[in-house]
């Protein structure tokens, strides 16, 4: 049986007939200068590496060929750099191993970076392609990490330094990339609808999918959709990884249903655009858009009082929707940015003593829009109900299903029970919660809303605040033994109001973690008069 020896050489160039000599890189691996083949020489064993070079060579260069001499060649153990303490007995094993378990070799680029990603993390489990080998390469090059939440951070103080508003946010683009990854490997774009839009993120859609020569919702060719979808990844990897300022490019607008009488908007996307691309409702019928405004409450009250806003928009003292078949209804918002809340067939119309009572039933064909699409509906604000066909309305921004609202801050919320099962139960839909709560260790209260009682808790390890309360949206008591006493009540736990008291770094000890909860439990008297047994 015959035992393949390296003398310094390249293996794989050399059973290709070259001789490339192999150098000692940074990491002490000898590699070759081509192939980027790598060799961890450990006396007269020489361990060929699974996963390839970055090209990164010492400044004073010191070539194999002058300092190893008939070591060897055996296969790595796994992606370590130890042998399994086989060695080749043939050319022929050689090469099969670098065909089969060795990582292909690739150009160093960053759709590459990004291809290779996507398939490590969502590619199929059984391929060769799924390995992390090929990412781990680019991204040594690179030095990028997509799965590293220290960007978070950095991405907040860029926010601040540039003074930048809520919905142009840097941390939002950070989670529209890892919604792209997730949705390149088959070229799906279904998820446009699903997807929440800041500002930022609903130009750069324009420019990458919606924008000229064909929009993405014309393209049925998987190739082409992957390709329009990595030009977007690697704009996003430039703008977040590399600074670059964002070049948006505003949609040419799709045409119009009775486009003789409307305006033509030839630079926006607008609700018509939309609405029309998804249904025939509105063909050849009357339709009104109607915008209600109430600055006293805020946008998770408004949702919450939609049927008040339902009852009190039946009730009119004029016939305002008197012709009308269909009404397309929104929420005053800031300014004159203004949230779908609802699209309302007229059945018919009631006169009573001193108004006018509307029969309206809700179109269910579109509700997957509704609470998410934000207009701006113009100069015209006092105007408050006009016809749809006349007022084309620029959409502004997209929110995601699911939606909670802005990441407030770490110390900025109190959550009730209902809304913390809608933002754990919808992660894609609140990246930037997700992002916040899972980067840091913290100390939070649970507070008992009917008795006033109050819990003292903590979180810390793997995705910190983000996993612990995730286990209380599966248990409704996290496994505390007075809220499971309190919730063999049917339903007891939609008391609970959750508030983060101190975020802590996500690499502090545990025990460090628990003093400081020990502490806060001690000063709120949580023990005596609260709900923690110990």
């Amino acid at each position: 049986m015959e035992t393949i020896l390296n003398d310094g050489y390249c293996p794989e160039c050399l059973i290709n007939g070259r001789s490339v000599s192999l150098q000692l890189n940074n990491e002490d691996f000898w590699e070759c200068p081509e192939t980027n083949l790598q060799l961890a020489v450990y006396g007269i064993e020489a361990v060929t590496l699974k996963f390839r070079g970055v090209g990164q060579f010492r400044s004073k260069a010191t070539y194999g060929s002058d300092q190893i001499d008939g070591a060897i060649l055996f296969r790595s153990k796994g992606v370590s750099t130890d042998s399994d303490r086989s060695a080749f007995s043939s050319e022929e094993e050689l090469r099969e191993y670098l065909t089969n378990e060795v990582e292909p070799q690739k150009e160093f680029n960053l759709s590459n970076l990004a291809d290779s990603y996507a398939k490590y993390r969502y590619g199929n489990p059984f391929t060769h392609e799924n390995s992390p080998l090929p990412y781990q390469r680019q991204s040594r090059f690179f030095n990028i990490d997509f799965e590293n939440k220290e960007i978070i951070r950095k991405l907040e103080i860029r926010d601040a330094e540039e003074g930048v508003e809520s919905l142009r946010s840097y941390t939002h683009l950070y989670s529209l990339l890892m919604n792209l990854f997730q949705r390149y490997q088959d070229g799906n774009i279904n998820w446009l609808p699903e997807m929440g839009m800041s500002l930022n993120q609903l130009e750069l859609c324009n420019k990458h999918l919606h924008n000229q020569p064909e929009p993405v919702t014309n393209v049925e060719d998987k190739t082409i959709l992957r390709k329009r979808l990595m030009d977007f990844i690697v704009d996003l990897i430039e703008i977040i990884y590399h600074g670059k300022a964002i070049e948006a490019t505003t949609v040419h607008s799709m045409s119009y249903q009775n486009s003789s009488t409307v305006p033509k908007a030839d630079f926006t996307l607008t609700l018509q655009d939309i609405l029309n691309l998804k249904t025939d409702l509105f063909r050849n019928a009357k339709v009104k858009l109607v915008r209600h405004k109430d600055n006293r409450k805020e946008y998770r009250e408004l949702i919450r009082g939609k049927s008040t806003l339902l009852e009190y928009q039946r009730q009119q003292s004029k016939e305002v929707f008197k012709g009308c078949d269909y009404i397309i209804s929104f929420i005053g918002q800031e300014s004159t940015k203004s949230l779908l809340f609802g699209i309302y067939k007229v059945n018919g119309i009631e006169k009573r003593e001193n108004y006018f009572y509307y029969d309206l039933e809700q179109v269910h064909e579109l509700d997957y829009l509704y609470d998410r699409v934000v207009i701006d509906w113009g100069a015209s604000a006092i105007t408050w109900h006009q016809w749809y066909d006349k007022q084309p309305k620029e959409i502004v921004q997209i929110l995601p299903k699911g939606y909670l609202g802005s990441f407030p801050g770490l110390l900025n919320f109190v959550l009730d029970f209902d809304e913390l099962e809608k933002l754990i139960e919808n992660p894609d839909a609140n990246q930037d919660w997700k992002n916040h709560l899972s980067s840091v260790n913290g100390v939070y209260m649970i507070w008992d809303t009917k008795t006033g009682n109050q819990y003292i808790g903590s979180a810390y390890g793997k995705d910190g605040v983000w996993q612990r309360w995730s286990e209380y949206v599966t248990s409704n008591h996290g496994g505390n033994k007075k809220l499971i006493e309190l919730c063999a009540e049917t339903g007891y736990h939609r008391n609970f109001r959750f508030s983060l008291l101190q975020s802590l770094p996500s690499n502090m000890d545990k025990k460090e973690v628990i003093a400081i909860e020990s502490l806060l439990k001690q000063k709120l008297g949580t023990r005596v008069h609260g709900l923690n047994s110990n």
